[in-house]
C-alpha cells in the first residue's frame, strides 16, 4: 500500500469516544490509529472480523438515534442519517455468512466508510465506532 493516501494523511484525524464524568468534566477522545487497527483487523479470523464490523454497525445505530431524536432534525442531520444508513447496508452486506467478503475487501470498506464519514460530516461517529470495535473483547 505504499504511496496510497491513508485516512489521516491529509490532516484529518478520527477520534475515539469522549468521556463525560458525573462532575461534568469531559475528556476528549484520543486519536484513532487507523493503520494499526486495520493491520490488526487483517489478522483476525472471519468470526473476529464479523464481530468487529457488527460492533461498528451497532454503534452507528446510536448515531442515527441521536440525529433523529433531537428536538428538531435539520436537513443536514437527515443527510447524515441517509449516509449512515448506507454504511449500515454495506456493513451488514459484507458479514452475510452466505456471501463473505475477503479480508482485503472488508478493510477497504472500512477505509471507504472513513472517507464517507469525513465527506458527509459523520466522522466523529465513525471514529467512535472504530475505536469501540478495536477495543471490544
Amino acid at each position: 500500500m505504499t504511496g496510497e493516501r491513508q485516512p489521516g494523511d491529509d490532516g484529518r484525524t478520527l477520534y475515539g469516544p469522549s468521556i463525560q464524568y458525573p462532575d461534568g468534566t469531559v475528556v476528549p477522545g484520543e486519536p484513532v490509529d487507523v493503520n494499526t487497527i486495520l493491520a490488526k483487523f487483517h489478522q483476525l479470523d472471519a468470526d473476529g472480523r464479523s464481530a468487529f464490523l457488527c460492533t461498528i454497525a451497532h454503534d452507528l445505530t446510536v448515531a442515527i438515534r441521536s440525529a433523529v431524536y433531537d428536538a428538531e432534525v435539520a436537513e443536514d442531520g437527515l443527510e447524515r442519517v441517509k449516509w449512515i444508513n448506507e454504511v449500515l447496508h454495506q456493513l451488514t452486506s459484507c458479514v452475510n455468512p452466505y456471501h463473505r467478503w475477503t479480508v482485503h475487501d472488508e478493510a477497504e470498506l472500512i477505509r471507504g466508510i472513513i472517507e464517507d464519514g469525513f465527506r458527509h460530516g459523520f466522522d466523529r461517529w465513525i471514529g467512535r465506532s472504530i475505536a469501540v470495535a478495536a477495543t471490544a473483547p
